[in-house]
């Protein structure tokens, strides 16, 4: 029953819920179970049952065992997608307080209040854990989700069930305690909830949820015993179409690819040659180039652990550092890019008395310690809940307050520095028409704009334009190519772009030829072989 229950449980939702909805089936396969499971043999007091989906201990117990209560821990593996055998446990006494509970994903325990309501009974102590909720389908939850589109509303927590030779335990003088750690860390207004099998449909009634969102774990009490989970509500809207989804990963893995090498030779380039290294503005961009470069590394590595929607394939401390690299990395590229549109400010706008001592040392400590503070609080702070168990990138309010909210100051920053910037570029004398000399300086300027707007990374505002439903697959579409080539828009705007740099390549592309291709004589025997070869062709 234990296997055949597992293999249901890998079903479609879709599948499920539609049988939930003709004859119950889901729900029946429950009660099945659990009535198998409490007249099933039992060696030596217990009788273990674990497959992926479905565990089950079976304890033969008695009043005076009962009394002392018992202690249940159960947890998935590391890539979550099977019950750990290892840490799912029955033990008697109450261990809510041990190392042992902060560890497992649900902890619950039975109170020796048990004992008065079998007073003087022998019988089967069933506890059944469940890693999906594929079993109990809420038809009523399914509906409500499809008429809400700002969250969806979810079964967030491994499932837990406990029962007493398979009779209803109610109004029990001592609290069931359970403990949950949510799979989701993005969910908001916890509600304990307990299965109930004659409305179908997951129910408060008789759970109170003791600890607010914000908790690393979520504490519930309940006068019953059945089957027990945590309701949230998960806001970020729905995901895009698989076929959408897979065609932003591919042009994010050629794009980040593409501005890593583009990157990488810009950095070559400037950081191995006097002249363009020792200036400042070149300074700034040979350490925006080097953050960018952290994080298009961090961002691939993130993209190829995720190798499936909505599955954990990293353990949680491998996952927090890869996040915390990420974040790191975002904020450091921010900064420096306010550091270029303070240096673009005080170049284009102040012009005189604009001259700051150290300036690379005080950026420098700006904008490589900061993010460092930033994300050292945001990971204390939030602990466990700091990345997301999906895919290894902050959770929602990591995000939000060590993310967005700098990047957004950031950006309201450089948005009025690249507004004056661009205004003093443009400022040109009116009613008068343009010269050759003065329309090639338009243009110039413009193409300067444009370099300071990729530069100063306007193109992550559009990040927040996500927000919008309607268009969030477009906007998320122009996100992924704009910031995923910036890297390679910075190396052909500030390498192949300028002459300068061009020049640089040129010699050093002769001084790697052989002599004999470099020498006058070599090069001019070389162009009169080419000439008359050409004018034989054309005489033939």
């Amino acid at each position: 029953m234990v296997e055949i229950a597992d293999n249901i449980a890998v079903l479609p939702d879709e599948q499920l819920g539609m049988a939930e909805e003709e004859n119950s089936s889901p729900s029946r396969v429950v009660l099945a179970l659990e009535a198998q499971l409490a007249v099933v043999e039992v060696e030596n007091d217990s009788s273990r049952f674990v497959e992926a989906n479905v565990a089950a201990e079976v304890l033969d117990v008695t009043t005076k065992g009962i009394s002392q209560g018992y202690t249940v821990f159960m947890a998935v593996t590391d890539d979550g997608e099977s019950i750990s055998d290892e840490d799912f446990k029955v033990e008697g006494g109450d261990l809510t307080q041990e190392p042992e509970a902060t560890q497992a994903q649900v902890t619950l325990f039975i109170p020796s209040g048990l004992a008065d309501k079998f007073s003087g009974r022998r019988g089967r102590l069933v506890i059944t854990t469940y890693r999906v909720p594929s079993l109990f389908q809420d038809t009523g939850i399914a509906q409500f989700n499809q008429d809400v589109e700002e969250f969806n509303r979810t079964l967030n927590s491994r499932i837990i069930s406990a029962s007493f030779n398979n009779e209803k335990a109610e109004d029990l003088s001592e609290p069931v305690r359970i403990s949950f750690t949510p799979v989701n860390p993005n969910g908001t207004n916890a509600r304990c909830v307990s299965w109930d099998f004659d409305d179908k449909a997951w129910s408060q009634r008789g759970c109170n949820t003791k600890s607010s969102d914000s908790s690393d774990m979520i504490e519930c009490e309940c006068n019953h015993l059945t089957n027990f989970g945590v309701l949230m509500d998960i806001y970020g809207g729905e995901h895009l179409p698989d076929d959408a989804d897979f065609i932003l990963e591919i042009i994010s893995y050629v794009g980040c690819l593409i501005s890593i090498l583009g990157l990488v030779l810009t950095i070559l380039t400037y950081a191995t040659n006097k002249k363009l290294r020792d200036r400042k503005p070149n300074q700034i961009l040979l350490s925006l180039s080097c953050a960018l470069l952290g994080l298009y590394v961090a961002f691939l590595v993130m993209i190829s652990v995720d190798t499936e929607r909505d599955v954990t394939e990293l353990s949680p401390l491998p996952c927090a550092i890869l996040s915390a690299f990420l974040q790191y990395f975002t904020l450091a590229a921010i900064f420096w890019m306010a550091v270029e549109g303070y240096n673009m400010h005080n170049l284009f706008v102040l012009v005189l008395n604009a001259y700051l001592p150290r300036f690379m040392k005080k950026a420098s400590l700006i904008a490589w310690g900061c993010p460092l503070l930033i994300v050292g609080i945001t990971a204390g702070a939030s602990r466990q809940y700091y990345a997301q168990t999906d895919f290894c990138f902050p959770a929602l309010w990591p995000l939000i307050c060590g993310l967005l909210i700098p990047i957004g100051v950031v950006m309201i920053f450089n948005v009025v520095i690249y507004v004056r910037v661009l205004m003093r570029l443009n400022k040109t004398v009116k009613g008068r028409h343009l010269d050759k000399t003065e329309k090639r300086q338009r243009i110039r300027r413009f193409q300067n704009a444009v370099c300071i707007w990729i530069l100063m990374g306007l193109t992550w505002s559009l990040g927040y334009l996500s927000i919008i439903q309607q268009a969030s697959a477009l906007v998320q579409g122009i996100f992924t190519v704009l910031n995923s080539l910036q890297g390679f828009l910075i190396f052909m705007l500030y390498c192949v772009r300028q002459p300068q740099v061009r020049e640089i390549w040129r010699s050093q592309s002769i001084s790697c030829l052989p002599k004999s291709f470099t020498t006058p004589s070599a090069a001019s025997s070389s162009y009169g072989n080419v000439v008359y070869s050409a004018d034989s062709n054309l005489s033939a």
